[in-house]
């Protein structure tokens, strides 16, 4: 890695909240290369706080109007929402064994460097950790074909709707980063 001294020092001087640009980043899973902007520094507890508390507000009448628009029923719809709180207070838990066992993976499988670097324990890999805010693919990739069921899809649906954000949430695999656009400075990595 090229810049690695230069990466960390970056990566640890931020102050708050900063938007880092990732380009030409290979998804090991699709072959797909893309430019990401993402939002590092973000507080996770902040952002699932915050999508409770849209959960929380929505209504009858949003989730009519989801049902509406996806032609997935109600009662799904309606039972998509309330798993969908239960995960979120699950999830805001101190105790990370109260959790749900995605949760618990991510906490346990990760080391963190800085707070927009992490180390997987398991494989060694660095990731920096930030939410997605835009991508822009410069080389498509090869995507499975995914049959989700109606209350996935609902789940999906109210997501959007209701514009949550802890599943925006993204790693990227430093080895798989051309270069880091960050306080005005390009870092090339491979």
């Amino acid at each position: 890695m090229k810049n690695g001294k230069s990466l960390f020092s970056n990566f640890e001087n931020l102050n708050g909240v900063t938007f880092i640009a990732i380009n030409e980043y290979l998804s090991k899973t699709t072959g797909e290369i893309a430019n990401h902007v993402v939002n590092v520094g973000l507080s996770v507890k902040n952002v699932k706080e915050n999508d409770l508390a849209k959960l929380l507000k929505c209504t009858g009448g949003d989730l009519e109007e989801i049902s509406g628009n996806t032609g997935i029923d109600y009662d799904t719809c309606n039972t998509a929402l309330d798993e969908m709180i239960a995960s979120a207070k699950k999830n805001l838990s101190e105790k990370v064994e109260d959790r749900t066992a995605q949760s618990q993976g991510q906490t346990d499988a990760y080391i963190f460097i800085t707070s927009a670097i992490r180390l997987h324990k398991d494989t060694q890999e660095l990731h920096v950790f930030g939410q997605g805010i835009s991508k822009k693919v410069i080389v498509e990739g090869e995507y499975k074909t995914v049959n989700s069921s109606d209350k996935t899809l609902a789940k999906k649906a109210i997501t959007k709707a209701l514009n949550l954000s802890a599943g925006k949430f993204r790693d990227f695999l430093i080895p798989n980063v051309k270069s880091v656009k960050m306080n005005g400075e390009t870092l090339e990595i491979n």
